[in-house]
């Protein structure tokens, strides 16, 4: 192998590691290849663990084609805070930091954070999916901690009607839109520089009087790439510094990570946002099948593992109050129909009862479903 050739193949290879995302097990990925369709799509099982997986994104331009949505890993009521969401995401299982540690309000003293971790009385409670919605979460508790309880159920309303604010999640992607496409344009040109105009001229003219002006140009374009990444971060994402700076660092130091910039922008842009919100604004992602199956799972979730009976009704108070904003939206003609929610059409004779929450239909009555745990039979 030539010296073009070995350093060609160092540059793929640094590219293609920032191809790979975590994905966590509470979180959803929706993901447009080559500019198509967006799909909703989960890390496969084999790149991961109990905690989430590695999702492979399509290296070939263009970049900022993904978008994550992330559930709470707590549950909050007027009452108090349970560290347990009954939700789930199409791997049907929950995440096992989950303790079911409950706190009322009346305990806390105070909520600051330490990284991703959220902190209540100075003790690691929850581990959230980013540094942003732990903040989010202890700038709420410490709010509600302060205030009577009728206020407390008005702010844990607002917080969970605006995890379904489909008009303002819309406003938001068309403001990241705009400031995201032109690093699209300059990652796309760094692209084709790199991988193949590049790779042309060393191959007719040799690496030894090509280096520094390949690399030149590289770097020329990667400054640009990071000075237009610097400012939509900030137009963005304000109270981020930490990640914009060490993402900054990476992409001066590391030409070929700026091509995905806009990744990193895209990435958690819509992210407190809840999954069906995602499902309705990125067409072709499958929504209505997802957004049927996240309205059944809150109406009739999995089996749990929390036995306090204080925790139990702060879990079902925020999974009630979500479930109650999804059916009034799918009465006001989003997401579904109100019949797709209804019972299946018995498909055959024998069927007497059906799983209200997958939908599968049996040939026997008063039982529990095999496939959903704590789910019990309908009979049609």
């Amino acid at each position: 192998m030539s010296e073009g050739q070995t350093l060609l193949l160092i540059l793929i290879l640094l590219y293609l590691t920032e191809c790979l995302i975590w994905v966590k097990r509470e979180s959803v990925a929706f993901v447009s290849r080559m500019g198509g369709r967006w799909r909703l799509t989960v890390p496969p099982s084999w790149l991961g663990n109990a905690n989430g997986g590695l999702l492979f994104l399509n290296p070939l331009p263009p970049a900022g084609r993904v978008f994550l949505s992330h559930l709470s890993p707590i549950s909050i009521s007027p009452s108090g805070i349970c560290a347990y969401n009954l939700q789930t995401l199409p791997s049907e299982a929950r995440s096992p930091g989950q303790t079911g540690h409950f706190l009322p309000f009346n305990k806390i003293t105070r909520s600051t954070t330490d990284g991703v971790y959220l902190l209540v009385n100075g003790e690691r409670f929850a581990k959230c999916a980013t540094a942003r919605q732990a903040r989010t979460l202890a700038k709420l508790i410490g709010e509600m901690a302060k205030v009577s309880t009728g206020k407390r159920e008005r702010l844990a309303r607002n917080w969970i009607s605006e995890q379904f604010a489909i008009d303002d999640a819309a406003a938001r992607l068309r403001e990241g839109n705009i400031v995201i496409q032109p690093m699209r344009e300059l990652s796309l040109i760094l692209f084709l520089f790199l991988f193949v105009v590049a790779p042309v001229l060393v191959t007719s003219f040799g690496l030894t009087g090509l280096v520094i002006p390949v690399a030149a140009v590289m770097v020329i374009l990667a400054v640009l790439i990071g000075i237009l990444f610097h400012r939509a971060h900030k137009q963005l994402f304000p109270a981020e510094t930490s990640e914009r700076f060490e993402n900054l660092v990476k992409m001066i130091l590391c030409p070929p990570v700026s091509i995905r910039a806009p990744d990193i922008l895209t990435r958690n842009l819509l992210a407190e946002y809840s999954p069906i919100v995602l499902a309705n604004l990125l067409t072709g992602s499958n929504e209505q099948q997802f957004v049927r199956a996240f309205i059944l799972d809150l109406q009739h979730p999995l089996k749990h593992e929390v036995s306090d009976e204080t925790a139990e009704k702060t879990i079902g108070w925020t999974a009630a109050e979500q479930l109650n904003i999804c059916l009034e939206q799918v009465k006001d003609g989003r997401y579904l129909k109100p019949e797709d929610l209804s019972a299946p059409t018995q498909r055959e004779e024998n069927s007497i009862s059906y799983c209200p929450r997958c939908r599968c239909q049996f040939v026997v009555s008063a039982a529990e479903c095999p496939d959903c745990p704590g789910v019990t039979l309908v009979d049609f």
